[in-house]
């Protein structure tokens, strides 16, 4: 079992993962904004969420979404995104994405 830990400077990354590795998406956000990371849908991963403040920080400043991924299938070529967008907006206006391709064993 092996855990990945990917930030925006891994975007365009490619994984070779194993069903019992893990991946761990660190991804700065400030939802006061009204911008949020959203994943976009995959069956391929189970995903859990969490946003976290920065300690120091202030009111209204942002903080870090945290995105975990567990293998729920073996794909040979996969890929999956995420939007840095507001939840009223198409998403064709995401403000940022960041993605990565994988292959799971």
């Amino acid at each position: 079992m092996q855990e990945y830990q990917l930030s925006e400077a891994d975007n365009g990354k490619k994984l070779q993962l194993k069903m019992d590795d893990h991946v761990v998406i660190k991804l700065p956000a400030s939802p006061g904004t009204g911008y949020n990371w959203e994943v976009q849908p995959n069956s391929h991963f189970s995903v859990s969420h969490q946003y976290k403040t920065q300690a120091d920080a202030g009111i209204g400043s942002g903080g870090v979404d945290i995105f975990k991924l567990n293998p729920q299938a073996r794909v040979q070529n996969g890929s999956i995104r995420f939007l840095y967008r507001r939840a009223w907006e198409d998403a064709s206006k995401a403000g940022k994405q960041f993605g990565f391709s994988y292959q799971i064993q």
